[in-house]
């Protein structure tokens, strides 16, 4: 007469999950209804070859074209302010052909509108936090072409750009915050801006910005301005290498 050997608990468990087909590890079927009503509906993802192509170069010309207003802002150069305003308002229905319904599309041309304003009536501080709104929305838009890494140079932009505006304004407090941002900021892209052919400058651009950090915390502007002058070659190599790729 045979005798029963007994199961060990694993074994059990083992055996259920045979026996029930291991449902347990089946894809989960999405709800009709949920608390509140219906869930979200399902969006289809755009094609391969839209989500991870090239984004077109007026978004590049974007970021150049900020540098030039921005200068003009902080300079009380309206005339240059005016000018390059002009080249943006007839870059972006251009860009925004190109590039169709994205994200942050209708906020850029929301801040576009008011930067208009801002710059007509030369008002400093509007000028320069809607051409900021601005920049930061072709960011977002930046941010659906997977493998560029247009979204984090116009990040960066943005962040020298704010450092740049207090320290003229002589408001150090919100300069540290905001180099402390910069410096950040920079960590997080330096990473996707990182190519043999342009790490000479990715890694002149990287030291820059830790030696403006100390400027900045020194309250030095002598130093700083020489800092963000050659940021501003090394971005612009950068911008330039990545433009059409």
């Amino acid at each position: 007469m045979s005798k029963l050997i007994p199961l060990g608990i694993g074994t059990i468990i083992s055996l259920s999950l045979l026996l029930s087909g291991c449902s347990m590890f089946s894809p989960l079927k999405k709800p009709e209804i949920g608390p509140a009503g219906k869930p979200v509906e399902a969006k289809a993802n755009p094609p391969l070859t839209q989500r991870f192509m090239s984004p077109p170069e007026q978004l590049y010309d974007l970021e150049a074209t900020a540098g030039v207003i921005f200068e003009g802002i902080i300079k009380n150069n309206w005339l240059q302010s005016e000018a390059g305003l002009n080249t943006l308002q007839k870059l972006w229905p251009q860009t925004t052909i190109l590039i169709g319904d994205k994200k942050g599309v209708n906020d850029a041309s929301a801040a576009l509108e008011k930067l208009t304003t801002a710059i007509n009536e030369k008002k400093k501080l509007d000028s320069f936090e809607s051409l900021t709104k601005f920049m930061g929305s072709v960011s977002d838009i930046g941010k659906s072409y997977k493998l560029s890494p247009l979204s984090d140079i116009v990040a960066v932009g943005n962040a020298v750009r704010t450092v740049s505006f207090y320290v003229e304004n002589n408001d150090w407090d919100k300069a540290k915050a905001k180099m402390k941002e910069l410096d950040s900021t920079w960590g997080q892209a330096k990473p996707s801006m990182e190519s043999v052919g342009i790490l000479g400058r990715i890694t002149t651009a990287h030291s820059i910005v830790k030696q403006m950090k100390d400027a900045v915390d020194a309250e030095n502007k002598g130093s700083i301005d020489e800092h963000i002058a050659n940021i501003n070659e090394n971005m612009g190599y950068i911008r330039e290498y990545y433009r059409g790729k």
